[in-house]
């Protein structure tokens, strides 16, 4: 009796054990395999130097996509597609989505932002205006306007007044320094590019 109570002592302890070993090995490796959150970037949030969508030379603050349906994921691939410099790729949906709604802000910033990235820099400023015009104060499309004639035409006299502009709007906002900014750099870059001229100095 003795010997089989020992043996069903140490059967019962080989259990526990083992037991116990399944659970601490379950767990560390479920803890090894979590997707990890910690120190991973997205784009375009708070980690960013600067706000938004982003295209060479070119910042703008981000904008989620409006409409329904279809629509909205066209709109948010076409968005894509200029955040990663696909411009001639997002351009022909821009003009889909146009022709059906001339009337879209948001489809008709991104068209001109796509347009001034595939060098068709005017015509990219003419839908920026389009936009102004049904919505003067949109912070987005002068946002893309300014940056459009400051990174890409280097019309730095010409953005300044819009930066002036974005800064008040983002008074509250760490837009409003950025904008701020980009004054003072526009002035800076106009005051190395116009020199007086010869025999006209400061009197």
């Amino acid at each position: 009796m003795s010997l089989s109570r020992g043996r069903s002592f140490r059967l019962f302890l080989s259990v526990i054990v083992l037991v116990a070993v399944g659970v601490i090995l379950g767990f560390w490796v479920a803890t090894s395999i979590a997707p990890r959150t910690d120190g991973m970037a997205v784009t375009g949030g708070t980690g960013s130097s600067m706000p938004g969508m982003t295209m060479p030379g070119m910042t703008m603050p981000p904008q989620a996509p409006s409409g329904s349906g279809g629509r909205t994921a066209e709109l948010a691939a076409a968005h894509a597609d200029v955040e990663a410099a696909r411009f001639a790729q997002a351009v022909p949906v821009y003009e889909r989505i146009l022709r059906e709604d001339p009337h879209h802000v948001e489809a008709l910033i991104h068209y001109g932002v796509a347009l001034a990235g595939v060098g068709q820099v005017e015509r990219g400023l003419a839908e920026l205006d389009r936009a102004l015009a049904m919505e003067p104060d949109h912070f987005h499309a002068l946002w893309s306007k300014a940056q459009t004639l400051f990174d890409v035409k280097r019309d730095y006299a010409a953005s300044i007044p819009l930066w002036e502009r974005l800064a008040v709007l983002a008074a509250n906002s760490p837009d409003a320094a950025t904008a701020r900014g980009y004054v003072l750099r526009a002035q800076e870059r106009l005051g190395k590019r116009q020199p007086p001229a010869p025999g006209k100095g400061p009197r």
